[in-house]
């Protein structure tokens, strides 16, 4: 975890033993802060985490993401229970489209054809329950429908545009990845020369053009892995690298001098899994993990 204080590496510890105790099962985003991926059971982005979701045996999941990632798992598996250390994490892209809008385009469009109405995995549980397709990387299209014969009007923006015809949505943008265009590539590219170029998706489309690869945080992380050893210019959120960093010490990762920080990703810390650990867990949960602690000699 790097440079740490003894408080919070004592933190660290007690939420690993409460953790353990408890049978939860930490999952993080790879935008979480370092400390938090730390001490995660999975890091991965939103596709991978809902992956591990629908596997795991566990009986609770500490969510370390924000709000949209929540609503998904929940109907993924209601059999379990959800930890959440901070309820005030939003994703104001996820916000920036309703389903009242959703439902609107969907009562305009007149004509012979059928709109198709699809939402990126990242929108609102009630846009999602809208659409008839929903982007996870992968288009997941409906098998009853012709894909020359319909127009699509996604919910929100941001999927795979080389795969899906698309409009965007208005004002449906990541206002962090947007800040990355294309002048800045070109500069890391003079530093990174041969560098394969890995952009989100939330990108601005003339920095996707520029990509070798363009995909969510897991797709890029996967892409990566594919091929270990190599030289990577990653232009997402900050916490995609410095996981690949993590995971793949063998290649080389860069990234442009634009900083690419989700402040909403960035809220959970220790602090705040220790908090929701000890609200969660019964007492002689908590006694049981004190017990472990004294016989690790911490």
């Amino acid at each position: 975890m790097g440079a740490i204080s003894e408080r919070k590496l004592a933190q660290a510890r007690r939420v690993s033993m409460l953790a353990e105790a408890g049978d939860v099962e930490i999952i993080a985003h790879f935008y979480q802060r370092a400390e938090v991926k730390a001490l995660a059971h999975y890091v991965g982005g939103s596709r991978g985490l809902y992956d591990w979701v629908l596997k795991t045996r566990a009986r609770a999941i500490m969510v370390c993401g924000v709000e949209f990632m929540l609503g998904a798992m929940e109907r993924l598996r209601p059999d379990l229970e959800f930890l959440v250390p901070r309820k005030d994490a939003g994703c104001p892209f996820s916000d920036s489209v309703g389903a009242q809008e959703v439902e609107m385009v969907r009562r305009s469009c007149s004509g012979p054809v059928r709109p198709l109405i699809v939402a990126d995995i990242k929108a609102s549980a009630a846009v999602r329950d809208l659409a008839d397709l929903v982007l996870t990387g992968e288009p997941l299209w409906p098998p009853d429908f012709d894909r020359r014969s319909v127009h699509v009007l996604p919910a929100l923006s941001g999927g795979n545009p080389d795969r899906v015809p698309h409009f965007d949505w208005p004002g449906a943008v990541c206002q962090v990845h947007q800040q990355v265009g294309p002048q800045d590539i070109r500069l890391a590219l003079s530093q990174a020369a041969g560098a394969k170029i890995a952009a989100n998706s939330l990108c601005r489309p003339e920095v996707r053009a520029l990509a070798d690869f363009v995909g969510d945080s897991q797709a890029i992380f996967d892409w990566c892995a594919a091929a270990p050893g190599g030289s990577y210019l990653i232009v997402s959120e900050t916490g995609l690298a410095e996981s690949l960093r993590e995971a793949f010490p063998g290649s080389r990762f860069y990234e442009t001098e634009v900083e690419v920080f989700c402040p909403n990703m960035k809220l959970v810390n220790i602090k705040d899994l220790l908090a929701c650990l000890e609200a969660f867990l019964p007492q002689e949960v908590r006694n049981q993990a004190q017990s472990l602690s004294a016989e690790a000699g911490t």
